[in-house]
């Protein structure tokens, strides 16, 4: 009898073990500390990018020249052996204003279009499209511009997540072959980071 008490007085202390958990903290809910909320972003997500094949990193710090958001970071890759020219890829990390809307495509399409009227570009504003970046969802723009007498065309990329922004502008003069092929290749297998994948409201 004495055997079956202390039996049954382990299966209780086991028991009570087992509703405290680790620490024999009490969580009556199960879900732990759901109140906590991850703190606001405050800098642009640095990206781990490498130059794609037949290109070369800059290293003049070429940036452009109107911004979305003056907290920045722009990554630029150009043609090898047409450094310094026209035909460049531009990846632009972007922390947005607080207060700024992308929480749906349509918000995103006009933060979009209002950067497009500053660019004193060709196209409509109305040509934008949605587009895939690394499964992620995003808008696509096309834009055409004279610069120095000579007639730039590119290709942009906007992903958004919550204040982040990610801007990829595939930009071509005189090798559009070369500029189009990386875009591509970049654009399918973006490396977000980890902080991208917390913002985004598929996580």
């Amino acid at each position: 009898m004495r055997r079956l008490t202390a039996l049954a007085t382990l299966v209780l202390l086991f028991a009570a073990a087992a509703c405290t958990g680790d620490g024999g903290t009490d969580d009556p809910t199960g879900q732990g500390d759901s109140s906590s909320e991850a703190p606001a972003p405050t800098a642009p997500l640095e990206l781990a990018l490498t130059p794609p094949n037949g290109f070369t990193a800059d290293t003049t710090g070429a940036d452009r020249e109107i911004f979305f958001s003056e907290d920045h970071v722009t990554y630029t890759f150009f043609v090898a052996g047409a450094e310094g020219g026209l035909d460049r890829i531009m990846v632009t990390s972007y922390l947005l204003n607080p207060d700024a809307d992308t929480s749906k495509y349509e918000s995103q399409a006009a933060l979009v279009t209002d950067y497009f009227k500053q660019l004193d570009q060709a196209i409509s504003l109305d040509n934008f499209y949605p587009t895939l970046v690394h499964r992620e969802d995003g808008i696509y723009r096309y834009g055409e511009k004279v610069i120095n007498e000579v007639e730039v065309k590119w290709q942009d990329h906007f992903v958004f997540a919550g204040q982040y922004l990610i801007n990829i502008t595939c930009m071509w003069d005189s090798h559009y072959g070369q500029v189009n092929t990386a875009c591509a290749e970049l654009t399918s297998s973006f490396p977000f980071p980890e902080e991208w994948t917390a913002a985004s409201p598929a996580a």
